[in-house]
């Protein structure tokens, strides 16, 4: 029989380690962009960033992600002709609506840089990222496939590789006076490069029966991707609102010197999301596997375990975050950019309630119900972005910090009340109100130590979180969050 938890651990494992090490080289970039050029064009960068990934989901309309949904389903039945067409009406619908969302851009730029960007460089800016964003739809085509076939080494390694290029392209940018072009340059390279490396490890290594598999040109699949896929556009429509229509709303009204600060503190909480989206890339392939052999109890199990361990662990995580937000964005970014503090503290806050909706969003998807998420993301987008347009212009980034968080926990709940009707789950309730109490005291934990203790800051940093992680860990089996023998239980299941 296969284990399960064994490979669900081992895989979000490698996605997790895999993502920090991309994650890591993202704040490598983001440090290089904030050193070498000026806050409003590293907010300009970023604006433009935001409003082609707001439009990005217009250029995929969901097709590349129902690779997750089907590859496995398929791979099930030994249907190699079904993925195979699959991944090529994938490729043709992101060609077209690809090229059709590029010419819009390039014909309404220079009305969009002086109207809404308020900058004349954001024409160029927008013009030369449209490209790069066209290519990189490609290699999500690829990604999406090795998450499908449940390689997630490949799955995570095209990130680490994506940043790794990107982050020698700027630094050679820069040695040479680019300035600005720095950025678009390794953006525009980067995608190309990818699908150079990647597209023929997957037809050779992870699908080597694509060439003898045949083209099935007919109605019945198609109409099948796009009913999955047109959910899961709605949802990451919905998600894309949540993501990026802060810096949208901020651009406006703002300008591009919020919109900057806020690019810094937003990244940052969205560290801790490395974690939930680990587990989300192996759960949404795993959950369908054992949804269509009926293993609910197995699947039942599975998610309890989740939403009892990522909350122990996301804990931590973000308090430290919170503890130590000036220092961090003064280290990562400089002076400059320490009036984000009070965001970064608010979207940390925000993660914990992402990590429990992540969960969800990956159940829903993993079973097929991608429209559940569809009403759940877009109950929040509709509330983020009245609310934007409501706080931004009266606190600025702490505004749109604020809705961020709120929509997150709305995500939450929403999703709380439909995961019942499929499983007879239940939520750990006294286990997250314990975990928030042990939180409260490895926050004064903090606070104490470092009003007793009078060292080198980073001596002192390390110092106060051996102590507080310390205590954390022992109040976690004193109150018995943790039991030892389901740790040992778990730890038995995964290594044998």
């Amino acid at each position: 029989m296969t284990n399960y938890t064994k490979f669900a651990v081992k895989g979000a494992a490698i996605v997790f380690f895999v993502s920090i090490l991309a994650a890591f080289l993202g704040y490598i970039v983001r440090f290089l962009l904030a050193k070498n050029l000026s806050l409003e064009e590293f907010g300009l960068f970023y604006s433009v960033f935001a409003f082609l990934g707001l439009l990005g989901v217009f250029k995929t309309l969901g097709f590349d992600r129902s690779l997750i949904k089907f590859i496995p389903e398929f791979k099930h039945k030994n249907n190699y002709n079904l993925i195979k067409s699959s991944i090529i009406y994938v490729s043709i619908i992101q060609l077209i609506t690809n090229s059709v969302i590029l010419l819009l851009i390039y014909l309404f730029s220079n009305y969009l840089s002086v109207h809404f960007f308020h900058n004349e460089q954001a024409g160029f800016v927008l013009k030369l990222m449209a490209i790069a964003f066209f290519i990189d739809s490609f290699v999500f085509v690829l990604k999406f496939a090795f998450q499908g076939f449940q390689k997630m080494m490949l799955f995570a390694n095209i990130d680490l590789v994506r940043m790794a290029l990107i982050t020698i392209i700027i630094l050679i940018g820069f040695r040479l006076n680019y300035s600005i072009l720095s950025p678009i340059v390794a953006y525009i390279a980067t995608p190309v490069i990818l699908m150079l490396i990647f597209a023929p490890i997957l037809l050779k290594k992870v699908f080597p029966e694509f060439t003898d598999s045949k083209f099935v040109l007919g109605k019945s699949l198609f109409k099948k991707i796009y009913k999955y896929s047109i959910f899961v556009m709605a949802t990451s429509a919905g998600g894309t609102i949540l993501g990026y229509t802060d810096s949208i709303v901020l651009t406006y009204f703002s300008g591009l010197k919020s919109v900057g600060l806020y690019n810094v503190a937003l990244p940052t909480a969205r560290v801790l999301t490395f974690f939930p989206m680990a587990i989300m890339g192996i759960l949404i392939p795993l959950t369908s596997e054992l949804w269509v052999k009926k293993q609910k109890v197995l699947l039942n199990a599975g998610i309890e375990l989740l939403y009892k361990y990522s909350i122990i662990v996301i804990t931590p995580l973000a308090l430290v975050m919170i503890s130590f937000a000036e220092l961090l964005i003064t280290v990562l970014f400089g002076k400059e950019y320490v009036l984000a503090g009070n965001a970064l503290r608010i979207l940390s806050i925000g993660m914990i309630f992402a990590t429990l909706y992540t969960i969800n969003y990956s159940f829903f998807s993993g079973i097929g119900k991608p429209q559940l998420n569809s009403k759940i993301v877009y109950s929040a987008a509709i509330f983020n972005l009245i609310s934007n347009i409501i706080l931004i212009p009266l606190i600025g980034i702490i505004g749109a910090a604020i809705t961020t968080t709120l929509g997150y926990m709305i995500m939450t709940i929403f999703g709380f009340t439909k995961i019942r009707d499929f499983i007879g789950i239940k939520f750990p309730a006294k286990i997250w109100m314990k975990t928030f109490i042990v939180g409260i005291a490895f926050v004064l934990i903090v606070w104490i130590s470092k009003k007793i203790l009078v060292l080198n800051v980073w001596l002192e940093t390390a110092v106060v979180l051996a102590i507080a992680g310390t205590a954390y860990a022992i109040l976690l089996f004193l109150l018995k969050i943790v039991d030892m023998g389901e740790l040992k239980e778990l730890y038995t299941r995964i290594m044998k």
